[in-house]
């Protein structure tokens, strides 16, 4: 087992000098043991110890050289000093080492981190983007859906309105007990110059609303499309001057009496909107004929036929 060059004891690992081919402890010959490991191969192999490393001094030209005892003994102890100096300095030689090797480590470290959190950024963007095409996918889907509803509804309301193209609405006619529905049409005909027999009517009936009204509307289901739209153009005619009041039919009350085409719920609702939007836009006229809703702004502008609510915003 070597011995240390300076304290004489057993050594296991320590630095080797090139010149004297000894051994010492990294305390001993000045270095740390981090240094001295981070020194390169062909560094190692040149290393010096302390005591080996060239401490001469060049003389300037011209110069006196020491001959005398006293000159020789104050050069050595220059040495001596300049030796111990160098003794105490050795070790930045290693520390310097060791922090270019640290800073090296803290760059590697850095430019790891850095591509790590790259990878992570990159991992997360493809992430959104994945989940951003399958929620333009899914939108894209439910749009469609939308779109099937959209025209299964319009299917199924316009083959409701079709089913009641025979039917007209009355309202604010007054409810009383053992009514006669068929008596009061026929009244209403007299009135409109359009007599209506027992054998015109296939059904009649008060029906709930969904509207809050006193009275129940009474639906009228005429034999043929035909007879009631007769029916409808009549009433137009007699009642564009004087309505039709609940007192021209024998009931107590002065309020009037409406005559409509027998509109769908959805139909209805699409008329109030028209209404509320020709108010707004300053048209003249809304109207239902035929179950279909028309506007016109006056009367030297074309009608305007509303199948849906897109057509109130154009």
């Amino acid at each position: 087992m070597e011995k240390c060059g300076v304290c004489s004891e057993n050594l296991s690992e320590g630095a080797h000098c090139a010149t004297c081919e000894q051994w010492f402890h990294y305390q001993c010959a000045g270095v740390t043991k981090s240094g001295y490991q981070r020194l390169s191969k062909d560094k190692k192999l040149n290393w010096r110890c302390v005591k080996c490393k060239p401490t001469e001094t060049a003389h300037p030209p011209n110069s006196p050289r020491p001959d005398s005892e006293s000159d020789l003994t104050g050069t050595e102890a220059v040495l001596t000093e300049i030796r111990a100096l160098s003794a105490k300095f050795a070790p930045l030689e290693g520390l310097k080492e060791e922090v270019l090797a640290l800073k090296k480590e803290f760059l590697d470290f850095k430019s790891s981190m850095n591509t790590q959190f790259s990878d992570v950024v990159r991992s997360k963007i493809n992430e959104l983007e994945q989940r951003i095409v399958l929620m333009e996918k899914v939108q894209c889907q439910v749009d469609q859906l939308q779109e099937r509803i959209d025209q299964l509804e319009e299917g199924s309301n316009r083959n409701e309105q079709w089913l009641r193209m025979n039917n007209i609405e009355l309202k604010g006619v007054p409810q009383s007990n053992n009514e006669n529905l068929i008596d009061i049409v026929a009244k209403i005909g007299a009135r409109i110059n359009y007599p209506v027999s027992k054998n015109l009517i296939n059904f009649i009936s008060r029906v709930p609303s969904q509207q809050k009204e006193h009275f129940k509307p009474i639906i009228v289901g005429f034999c043929n499309r035909y007879i009631k739209e007769d029916f409808i153009a009549a009433a137009r005619y007699e009642l564009k001057t004087s309505p039709l009041t609940v007192s021209q039919l024998g009931l107590s009350g002065n309020q009037r009496i409406f005559i409509n085409d027998h509109l769908t719920p959805k139909n209805k609702n699409l008329l109030s909107k028209a209404k509320k939007t020709a108010a707004e836009m300053n048209f003249q006229y809304v109207w239902v004929k035929h179950a279909k809703i028309h506007v016109r702004k006056s009367d030297t502008t074309p009608v305007i036929l509303i199948k849906s609510e897109k057509d109130l915003t154009k």
